[in-house]
């Protein structure tokens, strides 16, 4: 029974998925048939229906087979690219057909197919004309690609799609049909990118949108980002000539041919002809070890670290990419170009390279140096309040580490000069410093001048990736940006408390806290993990909202991190949700008005139990702060508290849970319960509320008793400060919130997938911290509950956010901790599902 449900469950969704994108499911059966068509044909009936079938620049112009443009996006080369184009379809078409519809969905299909490829042809046509290498090379080659009709369709779907949605999609779609186009270069990756062009027009003509609204500067950091991460493939790959080959084709071409002389093949290259094979046996002449993989590897690892420093708004990344691409751009000049032509001993083979690659060889100068430029107009975009001197200090520790590499090698190349080639001497080496330092791509048209042996030869190996290594340390080093808003520092924000905020306030003045501070004096306490600033609480010294959450979410948006408000209250989270943020109630908080709190009735009969007990067993509450205690019961605490964390699995907690180090500051007050002997027996300590510099409430946060103490005593300790707070005139004593527990009478249940992954989380925790029962003990003294939110952009960033939390919450957990804890929550999750009668189960 239960695997019949199971099955006819799954049909049921099958078929509703299907009755959503039929076209689809049309498209991919097409797609599928004449593949395999096509594979069960014999070899000679398999090559006539792909030449039939397959475009291309001959085929369509010369052969007049037009018909090839749409068939071209119905045939998979082979099972395997076969299989991935299934998938393609199937999430690629999908996703547009539920986006655009039936109908736009086949017009944009084989417009953009048939689009992309003529136009691809007309720049082929134009190389063709000039005689162009490139094009020459690959006008007879013939692509079957379903590919093409996937990038179109993407693009054109992203028209219809989510603002954010559609500049990402935009965003990591056209930088992989980018590089792909420029740095590949084969034929079928420039007909997806003037598909994936295509589209895009066509889906803007088939949706009519409102006015355009401007992205934010977190977004544009991330294009910026994006484009850099393209254009660092660049300089690995061997020359941008359009050949069939990757990235890493020198090194699979080695391993392929382990038997072959390349050092010979690039010897006869010298005064041979241009072709692909010296360009690759030069290549491989170099790539000889380690060390020469590195030097080519290490420039793309820099920039891939100065594009991620970009996307996180800082100035000083932007500023090392955009180095870094102008001297891409200068060693290209230098190697490509000014090196075979001004040697006096440029071969035919240099020759012929220079007049054949010409125009790509400034595709390959211009590329990054427009890079550059558009990040240098971007620069407004990170990091405002940075100083110039960490860019500049970058600057001078590279050339201080070039300076040290170089010194190094030429010393020990003149102590060694005798292990070089006979008749290289010191000038010759000091020709070829630069060579050390570049990847191998830029030295393909370079042949090997000079060799050594012995320690010559493994510091001459070595000087790159340890340069190469050495910036990128820096680079990451610089990449800490010193915050302004923690130099207004904690007596500002000390000053907001005092000025009036919440009963959470008090925390804020923790460690590890950073601060921002409004002009009008409010200020915000927040840490920021993994690029994300919790704030702890809400705003200080404001009792409304007004522009500080505006303000503080477009400062932390100016350096690349995402803002979340934790434990915020009304009318914060209010505010919030007006502006399109994700609410999430997350916490109750337990209030008590001291004024009104009395221990008489029916439901306090607990709370009255546990005061005569105690003041029977001559137990008494003592309200000091933690100077005024004496050594002896400030190492009682100290050992009560110790052995409370003994018990916990996992360490103990932090962020908005203080400890014993929160004990001890000043302004806290402590309500300790002592023996006849003067010996503690629990102690709770209370964090103070202000408005005006008064203090107005108490709030609950540490709450610590002996094993030994008789039961009832944290009972006798809360209801002795709210009965103190009472004859003090103080309005509220907060019994704060427990993390993760609330009520039910308000909430029947999880009504969507945050609330049921929160609620997972809290049942997963509980065997190790108890927070719902503590939620329950609190119930003792008949609360008023608080609802505190979690607010944060965007509901996808749950996860981010929650793996933030929860290392704010427990710093020090070891990868052991973490697995006992996934594997109890396990447990816990299996024994608290309901277990299924017989009958049910029949």
């Amino acid at each position: 029974m239960r695997i019949r449900t199971g099955a006819s469950r799954t049909a049921g969704r099958i078929v509703a998925t299907s009755k959503l994108m039929p076209v689809t499911l049309l498209l991919t059966g097409l797609l599928v048939a004449a593949s395999v068509t096509a594979f069960v044909l014999d070899t000679s009936g398999r090559r006539g229906l792909g030449q039939a079938m397959s475009t291309g620049f001959d085929s369509v112009v010369v052969q007049q087979r037009w018909f090839s443009t749409l068939t071209t996006v119905f045939f998979g080369p082979n099972p395997a690219a076969l299989v991935l184009f299934v998938v393609a379809f199937l999430v690629g078409l999908g996703w547009a057909e539920r986006l655009m519809g039936r109908w736009r969905l086949i017009i944009v299909f084989l417009t953009v197919t048939v689009t992309g490829t003529l136009v691809s042809f007309l720049l082929m046509a134009a190389g063709v004309a000039v005689r162009l290498y490139a094009a020459d090379a690959t006008r007879a080659e013939r692509v079957l690609d379903p590919g093409l009709a996937v990038a179109g369709v993407v693009m054109a779907a992203t028209a219809f799609a989510p603002i954010r949605t559609r500049r990402r999609v935009r965003i990591i779609g056209f930088s992989v049909l980018s590089v792909f186009a420029l740095y590949a270069g084969q034929p079928v990756d420039v007909y997806r990118l003037f598909a994936g062009a295509a589209g895009l027009v066509f889906g803007m003509l088939l949706c009519r949108r409102g006015p355009r609204t401007h992205a934010t500067r977190s977004e544009r950091r991330t294009l910026l980002a994006a484009v850099v991460a393209v254009t660092a493939l660049g300089p690995v790959i061997s020359m941008v000539a359009p050949t069939s080959h990757g990235v890493l084709n020198p090194l699979g071409l080695l391993f392929r041919n382990p038997s072959r002389d390349f050092a010979a093949m690039a010897a006869q290259c010298v005064t041979g002809d241009l072709s692909a094979r010296c360009v690759h046996a030069i290549e491989l002449a170099r790539l000889d070890g380690p060390a020469a993989l590195l030097t080519t590897v290490l420039p793309l690892v820099a920039l891939l670290v100065a594009a991620r420093g970009i996307q996180k708004g800082r100035r000083v990344s932007l500023w090392a990419a955009v180095s870094l691409n102008l001297v891409f751009a200068a060693l290209t000049v230098l190697f490509y170009t000014v090196t075979p032509l001004w040697s006096g001993e440029a071969n035919s083979f240099q020759d012929q390279a220079v007049d054949n690659y010409a125009p790509f060889i400034v595709a390959s100068v211009l590329v990054p140096c427009a890079i550059a430029a558009m990040l240098v107009a971007g620069r407004r975009l990170v990091d405002p309040d940075a100083r110039p001197w960490p860019v500049a200090r970058l600057f001078i520790s590279v050339a201080a580490l070039f300076t040290l590499c170089s010194t190094l090698y030429l010393g020990v190349a003149a102590a060694t000069l005798s292990s070089f080639t006979p008749g290289t001497g010191f000038a010759d080496v000091v020709a070829n410093l630069p060579e050390r330092f570049v990847p191998v791509s830029f030295l393909v048209y370079e042949p090997v001048a000079t060799s050594a042996t012995g320690v010559a030869a493994v510091v001459g190996d070595w000087v790159g990736p340890v340069f190469w290594s050495g910036v990128i340390v820096l680079i990451l080093r610089s990449r800490r940006l010193p915050d302004p808003a923690r130099a207004a520092g904690l007596e500002r924000a000390r000053a907001a408390v005092q000025r009036g905020a919440d009963s959470l306030s008090w925390m804020s003045l923790w460690r590890g806290h950073r601060y921002w501070v409004g002009e009008d004096g409010v200020a915000i306490a927040y840490r920021v993990i993994n690029d994300i600033a919790i704030t702890t609480g809400s705003p200080l010294g404001a009792e409304r909202d007004g522009d500080a959450s505006a303000e503080f979410a477009r400062f932390c948006d100016d350096r690349g991190w995402t803002p979340v408000f934790y434990c915020v209250a009304d009318p914060y989270a209010s505010a919030l949700r007006d502006r399109g943020w994700a609410v999430t109630r997350i916490a109750e908080e337990s209030v008590l008005h001291p004024a009104e709190w009395t221990v008489a009735g029916k439901r306090m009969q607990d709370i009255r139990t546990s005061i005569n007990r105690a003041r029977r067993a001559g137990i008494r509450a003592e309200w000091a702060g933690w100077e005024n205690l004496s050594s002896v019961s400030q190492r009682q605490i100290a050992e009560i508290s110790e052995l409370w964390a003994a018990e916990k699995t996992l360490p103990e907690m932090r962020f908005t849970l203080g400890g014993q180090e929160e004990m001890t500051h000043e302004g806290v007050r402590l309500m300790v319960a002592l023996d006849q002997d003067d010996r503690v027996l629990a102690v709770t300590s209370w964090l103070p509320r202000f408005r005006d510099d008064t203090v107005v409430g108490w709030t609950l946060d540490v709450m610590r008793r002996h094993p030994e103490s008789p039961n009832g005593v944290m009972e006798f300790l809360i209801a002795e400060t709210v009965l103190r707070a009472q004859s003090d005139r103080i309005e509220t004593v907060s019994l704060s919130a427990a993390p993760l527990a609330q009520s039910t009478r308000n909430d029947p249940g999880p009504t969507d997938t945050t609330s049921a992954t929160l609620g997972f989380v809290a049942k997963s925790l509980e065997p190790f911290y108890g927070f719902q029962s503590l939620f329950a003990f609190k119930s003792k003294f008949q609360p008023a509950l608080r609802e505190l939110y979690l607010c944060y952009p965007e509901k996808h960033q749950l996860p981010t956010i929650g793996m933030a939390l929860a290392r704010a919450y427990l710093p020090d957990v070891t990868p052991w901790q973490a697995l006992r804890f996934l594997t109890t929550a396990v447990r816990s999750s299996r024994r608290s599902r309901p277990r299924r009668t017989l009958a049910a189960r029949s």
